[in-house]
């Protein structure tokens, strides 16, 4: 059965070669997707945590509310 494959590859490469290029495509593609989206997250959280650190600008003892005051 090999061999009727491999005779059979012999004679008409292109579909093969076609399907390697379509799985490369589509291969690179999700790699760029998945870095995408993992940059995307990532400036998400940074921009997350520095706004969460700077919410408040006046310290905890001058905030209104607080029992300093």
């Amino acid at each position: 059965m090999s061999t009727l494959l491999w005779s059979r590859a012999k004679e008409n490469p292109w579909p093969g070669l076609a399907l390697a290029s379509l799985n490369l495509v589509v291969a690179l593609s999700l790699v760029a997707l998945s870095l995408l989206l993992g940059v995307t997250i990532a400036l998400l959280a940074g921009l997350h945590a520095f706004a969460g650190e700077r919410f408040c600008i006046a310290p905890k003892e001058l905030q209104r509310g607080s029992p300093a005051l």
